[in-house]
């Protein structure tokens, strides 16, 4: 009797607290003259960056690493009832700012209003890296566990004995083409209304959802059969 082959897929999902967080603040200014509203934002960006530098430690944190990017500029056209009126000039400034620590963050993100200009657009949520691999390495191997017990409780049912590996990989390596195994996704929950004002303690209600780290794994096992 030829060899019985077992096709399964093993999956782990783990719930870990997040440890970092990356905030997105855009510094903005509008008005009738261009070199005044880049002025403003040049002033508002520049505070803002001073007070992230005093805690900036790319070691010690709590800011492990900024960027300041995405500057732009603009003009509006506006118009009444069909008439042209003054035109509108806009310029922005993005930083992004990334905390080894929730709570820094959240006390950091209840004084960005007194920064002219700032707002807070959204937070992104992380683990440290270290951290990140090591859970990543335990969800794929748990992943695989889950295969071989799969792999045979099928054979048990069909009384065929103990399964042997054969082969082993990420989703969609072994047959059609599916997903990529490991998953890894977070989600941030604030306040009701965002953060289109970000002064006040609203940076103290932050309360991040957990990072979900989940792993898919495929596998071909084989029971040997005499005759």
């Amino acid at each position: 009797m030829s060899d019985v082959v077992i096709r399964v897929r093993g999956e782990h999902e783990r719930q870990v607290p997040a440890e970092r967080g990356t905030a997105q603040v855009v510094v903005e200014a509008q008005g009738p003259e261009a070199a005044a509203v880049r002025s403003e934002v040049e002033r508002g960006t520049a505070a803002l960056v001073a007070d992230v530098r005093t805690l900036h430690d790319p070691g010690a944190g709590p800011v492990r690493r900024y960027v300041v990017d995405q500057a732009r500029s603009w003009v509006e056209q506006p118009s009444f009832e069909g008439r042209p009126q003054p035109p509108v000039h806009h310029a922005s400034v993005s930083v992004s700012v990334e905390f080894d620590d929730v709570a820094r963050l959240g006390a950091w993100l209840s004084g960005v209003g007194r920064f002219a200009g700032a707002q807070v657009q959204g937070i992104s949520w992380d683990l440290a890296r270290g951290h990140r691999r090591e859970i990543e390495r335990s969800a794929r191997q748990d992943a695989l566990r889950q295969a071989v017990e799969r792999a045979q409780d099928y054979a048990d049912a069909l009384d065929l004995g103990p399964v042997a590996p054969r082969s082993v990989a990420d989703t969609g390596m072994l047959g059609a083409h599916q997903p990529v195994g490991l998953s890894f996704s977070a989600r941030a929950m604030s306040a009701p209304g965002g953060f289109a004002e970000a002064d006040g303690a609203l940076g103290t209600l932050l309360a991040p959802d957990d990072i979900t780290v989940r792993a898919e794994v495929e596998a071909e096992f084989v029971v040997r059969r005499e005759g």
